[in-house]
């Protein structure tokens, strides 16, 4: 099958296509998941939670590192928590 960042595109669509249909509901996005910014991207698109698979296997080390970029990104953003990314593409 296919993973990784490959997939990353069709998986943020999915995910801002479920949020736009099922709102309120807790959606985990997943697929590419391999820096901060990746984690933003999904939150935006309508995530309230973000997993990880191939990062991982390829550097078990990977979750540490990606929560200190996301924390990075939160503060160039200027955002408090990560949550309060979740479906703010309809802002942006």
């Amino acid at each position: 099958g296919y993973r990784g960042p490959g997939i990353k595109p069709v998986a943020l669509r999915a995910v801002y296509e479920v949020s736009q249909d099922m709102a309120g509901v807790p959606i985990v996005g997943c697929g590419g998941v391999m820096t901060g910014a990746d984690v933003v991207e999904y939150l935006v698109a309508g995530a309230s939670a973000v997993a990880m698979g191939t990062a991982l296997m390829e550097d078990p080390k990977a979750g540490t590192r990606v929560l200190r970029e996301l924390e990075k990104e939160l503060d160039r953003l200027g955002v408090a928590r990560a949550a309060d990314l979740t479906g703010t593409v309809r802002r942006w």
